[in-house]
């Protein structure tokens, strides 16, 4: 008995230890995105927490379409917020649409990424807008309500600092599928 006490804590200490080392080292990052409304229903409204994959991805790949990122974003004195690389006081969370040289526009309810449609989301009208070099357009899946791309534009790549995996809060919606959701986002979400 004593043994098995003994090698559960061992197992939960290394564990913890490793947690620690991944996070220290931002390879394994956890984020409380700021605007939790603009990913809803993908990541849980109000308290949603995500893990992102950090360092090694911003050192391996760049941001693809349909990935979801983390993003430094600044608040500006007018209360806008704004996507800033050198910022670490806000975080938002928001689906890769458009990479450099892309064009995307939002038309007929639907977002078109150089005349393929992007996912089955409604969409108010937008653009059309040709994604400058080393900058990304960026979309919340709850369009309705989302601060994004269409609000401050193509973002700088420096300022994508994660991928983010896995939704690990609230419990009960711990999920590894962060795919695109389709139809009617939820809109407008009220957090108490």
């Amino acid at each position: 008995m004593i043994r098995w006490i003994v090698r559960a804590l061992a197992i939960l200490v290394f564990a913890i230890a490793a947690i620690i080392v991944l996070d220290f080292a931002e390879l394994l990052v956890p984020v409380e995105p700021d605007d939790t409304a603009s990913m809803a229903n993908t990541i849980p409204a109000c308290d949603g927490r995500v893990l992102a994959q950090g360092f090694g991805y911003r050192l391996f790949s760049d941001p693809e379409p349909g990935q979801v990122v983390a993003v430094h974003a600044a608040e500006t004195d007018e209360g806008r917020i704004i996507p800033d690389e050198d910022a670490d006081d806000r975080t938002l969370v928001l689906r890769v649409a458009a990479g450099p040289g892309d064009r995307i526009v939002g038309r007929d309810g639907t977002v078109f990424v150089d005349d393929v449609k992007f996912d089955d989301i409604a969409t108010e009208p937008f653009g059309p807008i040709t994604v400058p070099n080393e900058q990304y357009f960026l979309l919340g899946d709850n369009r309705s309500a989302a601060i994004d791309s269409r609000n401050f534009g193509p973002v700088l790549g420096d300022a994508i600092f994660a991928r983010v995996f896995a939704v690990y809060w609230p419990v009960r919606d711990i999920t590894f599928r962060l795919g695109q959701s389709s139809g009617e986002p939820p809109g407008k979400i009220g957090c108490d």
